[in-house]
């Protein structure tokens, strides 16, 4: 046998074994996706369902505003979700026959926007405002959460997971203690 014919040999044998495993992962695919895509992440919906839950209550207690807040955080998700939805579609349609992502891009981004304005509550703060919102739009869909809110759902994730201090936080802080410093310095 010679060198060139040996060399492509082997590589017909790396490409069968190749063809082998993909076709082995692909018949055990359906198994694992329908298993992954069933469960919910508890931590990322629960903002919004012990909010829900203490909303009802609040509201069985003659109480009525944390109701009428949370409707408005649904309606503003709900209506960005749809909106959402209708721009992939028209965006699908735009690029069929063109290979750019591009105005899809854009498009999420634009709703994201559109997510952050945050509808006028008064039963809760800003950072509550932002981790129910991203709560909800991730029982709405997954992907729409991540879409609109990846860094609130990650926050809520590394909060659960660990506690995390986080930086915009820790730099505040560190500012205050800056100033406290310069405050005694002064003194």
């Amino acid at each position: 046998m010679s060198g060139h014919l040996l060399s492509r040999v082997v590589a017909d044998a790396l490409v069968d074994e190749g063809r082998r495993l993909r076709d082995n992962f692909l018949k055990h695919y359906p198994i694992l996706w329908s298993s992954s895509t069933n469960t919910a992440d508890r931590d990322l919906a629960s903002p919004y369902l012990s909010t829900s839950r203490r909303a009802t209550q609040a509201s069985h207690k003659g109480f009525q505003i944390p109701q009428d807040n949370l409707n408005d955080v649904k309606v503003h998700v709900q209506r960005v979700h749809g909106e959402l939805q209708v721009t992939v579609v028209l965006q699908k349609k735009a690029l069929e026959g063109k290979g750019s992502s591009n105005p899809r891009t854009r498009a999420i981004q634009k709703t994201a926007q559109h997510f952050a304005r945050r509808p006028e509550v008064l039963s809760f703060s800003d950072e509550e405002l932002k981790i129910i919102m991203a709560s909800y739009a991730y029982n709405l869909s997954g992907v729409f959460g991540f879409s609109v809110a990846f860094a609130d759902l990650c926050a809520i994730k590394a909060q659960v997971q660990s506690g995390v201090l986080f930086a915009d936080r820790f730099a505040e802080v560190m500012c205050l203690q800056a100033k406290s410093g310069r405050m005694d310095r002064e003194a």
